[in-house]
């Protein structure tokens, strides 16, 4: 058998290795220990769940678009980054608070009912970030051939996208908090500064007797 068959063929055996949810949460919890920044969760998830790309979309409300806060490999040989960043997300949350599936051919991505068509060369499932009603983006797992993705399968993405959704609201939190330190210790600053003034000011009385 050609090389390049076996390299398929390896690509999707690994692509239909997937971590159940108790499985998922304890890599995940490893995950979170030593992952230093989106991009690297976001590799330690693939590596979870056999993906060739991940990738951490949040939703801009406001601008009604997602953007990348990481990511890690590639969708059909193109690196997830950079596709996602073009503004081809959208896909990713066509349902809103449900899964999404998808298939990617030649660059073409169309929605799915999470069935395999061996014709299509790609294919994804997207999964909400959710911090009570509010969606906040999107998980998104890529592989390099048509899956299939069993209750068993959706269960440990679901599992791990709450997870990281309280890890964008903690930070986001984070954020916050820092920002509020930073406007009282610029308030505390201002009121030192004007006490030195108000100590520096000649009184009334020396004003008077000059």
């Amino acid at each position: 058998m050609p090389s390049s068959a076996l390299d398929r063929d390896a690509a999707r055996s690994a692509a239909n290795t997937w971590a159940g949810p108790v499985d998922a949460i304890r890599g995940f919890v490893e995950a979170i220990r030593s992952a230093e920044d989106w991009n690297e969760l976001s590799r330690r998830i693939a590596a979870i769940f056999g993906s060739s790309g991940v990738s951490l979309v949040r939703w801009d409300a406001l601008a009604d678009a997602g953007h990348p806060m990481g990511a890690f490999g590639s969708w059909e040989g193109e690196e997830l980054e950079r596709l996602l960043a073009e503004g081809r997300c959208e896909w990713a949350f066509a349902l809103h608070d449900s899964p999404v599936f998808a298939l990617r051919s030649d660059g073409r991505i169309r929605a799915a009912r999470g069935e395999r068509d061996r014709r299509v060369s790609a294919s994804a499932v997207a999964v909400p970030l959710r911090i009570g009603a509010d969606r906040t983006g999107a998980l998104v797992c890529t592989y390099p051939c048509s899956r299939v993705f069993s209750k068993e399968d959706l269960a440990g993405v679901q599992l791990i996208s709450l997870c990281v959704s309280l890890l964008c609201s903690q930070q986001d939190l984070a954020a916050t908090s820092d920002r509020q330190a930073k406007r009282i210790a610029r308030l505390m600053d201002d009121i030192e500064r004007m006490a030195i003034r108000l100590r520096s000011a000649p009184s009334r009385d020396d004003t008077l007797a000059s």
